[in-house]
């Protein structure tokens, strides 16, 4: 019988576009998703019942210290679709780590610190090692560890956001403003939690993510188990449809990131 390699399954996914992928992931928390207690409200009507709202969402956000999880994603970037399983891992404040196969088979490899960005990529035998600054520099975008870590557990965002209208449509209410010089809006569902998040500025960058199938973790808030985000950088556009399949908070995962001897470094 023919032997059957791996690359005959696998498409030559480009460590360029691994980490464009990872990058306007990062441009998203990038462009406001920080989390906060508390917001600026101008008026001191909307103060109370905006800042009341707020108080009751963060009270259902997710707020576990780590997380080992499996999911289902599908990538559409730059007329290029992908549909590939994950690995996630989590934990708080000190790395993230993601594992990506297809087919059963590993292709990329990917671990962020507060300081730097790792990749491999095993198709083509490349690995990326990056300093963030380096990376926000390169890229012209603001990134911190601790915004991408908020988004990758779907926490609520509200952190220097001028609240400039709360709209209250039963079922849903909508909290509007300004993120710096971008607009932002939020629309909160009957049971306090961010359903959707909109986010767009002046020169043609959009974002909005969608959150739904919320579920309770043991003491530790709800976690939406469906994400779809959406946008453009104001050139491309990029969706990515991420379905978790397994959460587990129990124990804190180990984070293996071995770079193989043969693997060719790129910047």
């Amino acid at each position: 019988m023919q032997a059957v390699s791996r690359s005959q399954f696998v498409p030559s996914i480009s460590v360029g576009y691994i980490l464009g992928l990872l990058l306007v992931l990062i441009l998203a928390l990038g462009m406001g998703s920080c989390k906060s207690k508390k917001g600026v409200v101008e008026t001191p009507a909307a103060e109370l019942t905006a800042e009341k709202l707020i108080r009751e969402v963060s009270l259902n956000e997710f707020t576990a210290p780590h997380i080992d999880a499996r999911a289902r994603m599908d990538v559409s970037m730059d007329g290029q679709s992908y549909s590939f399983r994950a690995h996630i891992r989590s934990i708080q404040d000190s790395a993230i780590w993601v594992r990506a196969t297809i087919l059963g088979f590993e292709v990329g490899r990917v671990m962020i610190t507060p300081d730097t960005f790792h990749l491999i990529d095993r198709v083509n035998r490349e690995y990326v090692k990056l300093p963030m600054d380096v990376v926000a520099h390169r890229y012209g975008i603001d990134i911190g560890f601790r915004h991408l870590q908020q988004l990758l557990l779907g926490s609520p965002s509200f952190e220097d956001v001028v609240i400039r209208d709360l709209r209250l449509e039963n079922p849903r209410s909508f909290i509007s403003g300004f993120y710096e010089n971008m607009q932002v809006l939020y629309e909160i569902d009957s049971r306090q939690r961010v359903q959707r998040f909109n986010l767009m500025d002046g020169n043609g960058r959009m974002l909005e993510s969608i959150n739904n199938d919320y579920q309770p973790i043991a003491q530790s808030g709800y976690f939406a188990f469906d994400r779809k985000i959406s946008g453009t950088d104001g050139i491309q556009n990029f969706s990515l449809n991420c379905e978790f399949l397994e959460l587990n908070i129990d124990e804190v995962p180990s984070l293996p990131f071995d770079v193989p001897g043969r693997f060719d470094r790129v910047e």
